[in-house]
């Protein structure tokens, strides 16, 4: 059905003017007709009454006279008027007596036998043919002696009603083309803008305007005119938009393109979406967009974006190395979901950004760090070392010019010998704290602690400073021993520092489970403690408080030993009365497989110096 309803807004129009206007005329049609009808069926009942009331009189004359001759003759006259189409005389039981040729053998049918006894007077009835009749007795001397049958001539009837049909018709053609010459006019005013903004329309979708056509004319002054003027407006917004939309993704993606950080978006087939230079150079994918990952990282990272698929949680700060000796590099990638609006993960979002030239940096700084603290410590060896060489020179000397060796000179060579044992001790303690550990092993950090208080013991004896320490069960722990000795000596160093007028130095271990299995160790002391804007930035790389000897490296190298045995710390500190500072350093307790396996995240809390 919709199929037969024309499409355009003209046809539209058309079609239902024609279907109004042929309703309209067909229901004034009807009405004509059935008044006509009605109105010339009375005026043929009033006509053949009264044909049939002068006939019957007529009639009734010629029968009292016995003229029969004239009698038929009389209803052969009565048959030329172009009203009636027959007459009949019959007796009382229906036979015919006389008739006009147009009723001239022919028999009453079933209606006209079935009023012939209720006939009393004049009677107009519809036959059975449905044309109407007339019957009417005849009198002589007040009592019916025949009966007179009149027809009258369907063709008058219908000839009254025709005339004003073909009116009506004719009428309703003039109206029709009336009505239709002026929507011919009106409508194609009004479909030629609606028909040049649909063509537009179609052409904005298909983005080909504007064009050399555009802005359309505005050719008529009503609401078709508002309407191409609006959608002018329209189109040149669009065009706006835009322009501004592809200024705005070429500099991003020039600036995306050229940037020194990869990016890329994978699905879950892990086939590239899109990716930029760096990162195409990163993976060897240089051919276009929708390639697969490669290169000696591609496994680590479909793993990645596999996991983020599954539980659809970013990953950060994850490094990846190329695991290459001669050229080893480092990225930090970061892995996100790509949601739509059905909160399923679409796609992963890689970001990567190598950090070969920081890490080389790093260690850089940890090697200078390193030197410095062994510049200070050899002053301190070589003061200690001194003193027991100026006794053995003594002592020798002593017994060379002692005579004969006697129990004296005996006690004099074991006194030369145990100081050199004590400086032997110390050039031990001095090679152990740089001698670098090239791999994690679990070892007793109560052993850490005591070979890094046998290179302070003395620094601590002539500051007057108190040592408490505390253990708590087993405090072993997988971890580089080089660098945790490295830590702790940096931390009582800077607690030597700060209590150079006398104080207490804590140390206290114990196995905990604040977020996971590991240990907890505290160092505390009871120094001038930090100002808050110091205690921001202790952490930070070149900071110091000591100018004349600092190099602002060893709480910098320190929170990056931290990091890397995957452990956070805290700070607190106070300045003035009851003052201090206390760091407390938390590493959890893994298996050395576990820390080969990288089964550990990459992340790392952070410092949060508090005051």
């Amino acid at each position: 059905m919709r199929r037969l309803v024309p499409r355009t807004f003209f046809a539209q129009l058309v079609l239902g003017i024609i279907l109004a206007q042929t309703l309209v005329l067909g229901g004034y049609l009807y009405y004509v007709v059935a008044t006509t009808r009605q109105v010339s069926r009375k005026n043929l009942e009033a006509r053949i009454s009264s044909q049939i009331d002068r006939l019957a009189a007529a009639c009734t004359e010629r029968i009292r006279r016995s003229d029969y001759e004239a009698l038929h003759e009389l209803l052969e006259l009565a048959e030329i008027a172009p009203s009636i189409q027959s007459t009949r005389l019959t007796d009382l039981a229906g036979n015919t007596v006389a008739a006009s040729k147009g009723g001239m053998n022919r028999e009453l049918d079933e209606q006209e036998r079935k009023i012939l006894p209720t006939v009393t007077g004049q009677h107009i009835f519809r036959a059975k043919s449905g044309q109407v009749e007339a019957v009417t007795p005849l009198l002589e001397n007040g009592k019916p002696v025949a009966l007179l049958w009149l027809e009258p001539n369907p063709v008058s009837a219908t000839n009254t009603v025709s005339p004003i049909v073909r009116m009506a018709l004719m009428y309703g053609a003039l109206a029709l083309l009336a009505n239709l010459l002026p929507i011919f006019l009106i409508v194609r005013r009004m479909t030629k803008p609606i028909r040049t903004l649909s063509l537009a329309t179609h052409r904005v979708l298909r983005g080909t305007l504007p064009n050399p056509e555009f802005p359309l004319p505005v050719s008529v002054q009503n609401e078709a005119g508002v309407l191409t003027e609006n959608f002018n407006t329209m189109v040149r917004e669009l065009e706006e938009q835009r322009s501004g939309l592809l200024e705005t993704l070429a500099l991003l993606d020039s600036m995306l393109g050229n940037a020194p950080i990869g990016f890329a978006f994978l699905d879950a087939n892990f086939q590239i979406v899109r990716q930029n230079d760096f990162f195409s150079v990163m993976f060897g994918t240089q051919d276009a967009d929708g390639g697969v990952l490669a290169g000696s990282l591609a496994a680590d990272v479909r793993a990645r974006v596999a996991e983020v698929f599954k539980t659809g949680q970013g990953i950060r700060n994850l490094e990846l190395r190329n695991g290459r000796e001669d050229s080893p590099r480092a990225w930090l990638m970061q892995f996100y979901p790509v949601r739509t609006s059905t909160e399923n993960v679409r796609w992963v979002g890689v970001v990567c950004s190598e950090i070969t030239e920081r890490l080389k940096a790093e260690e850089t700084l940890r090697r200078t760090e390193k030197l410095a603290a062994a510049g200070r410590l050899a002053a301190s060896v070589a003061h200690e070392i001194n003193n027991p060489l100026e006794s053995v020179t003594n002592l020798l000397y002593i017994l060379r010019h002692h005579q004969p060796m006697d129990v004296s000179a005996l006690g004099f060579i074991e006194m030369a010998q145990e100081e050199l044992t004590r400086v032997a001790q110390v050039t031990q303690q001095t090679l152990r704290f740089y001698r670098q550990s090239v791999s994690r092993a679990r070892v007793d950090l109560n052993e850490i602690v005591d070979s890094v208080f046998a290179l302070y013991q003395p620094r601590l004896l002539r500051a007057n400073i108190n040592v408490l320490r505390e253990s708590r069960g087993d405090v072993s722990l997988v971890c580089f021993a080089g660098e945790m000795r490295q830590l702790l000596a940096n931390l009582v160093a800077n607690s030597l520092d700060a209590m150079s007028g006398g104080g207490t130095l804590s140390i206290r271990i114990r196995r905990t489970a604040i977020a996971s299995n590991g240990l907890l160790l505290t160092v505390a002391d009871t120094g001038h403690g930090m100002s808050v804007e110091t205690a921001r930035k202790v952490f930070e790389a070149f900071f110091t408080t000591k100018h004349a000897t600092g190099t602002g490296l060893g709480l910098w190298v320190s929170e990056e030993i931290i990091r890397k045995h995957r452990g956070s710390v805290r700070l607190r500190t106070r300045e003035g009365e009851h003052s201090g500072t206390c760091f407390f350093m938390f590493f959890p307790d893994v298996s050395a497989e576990a820390w080969s396996d990288g089964e550990l995240d990459s992340s790392a809390s952070d410092a949060v110096p508090v005051s």
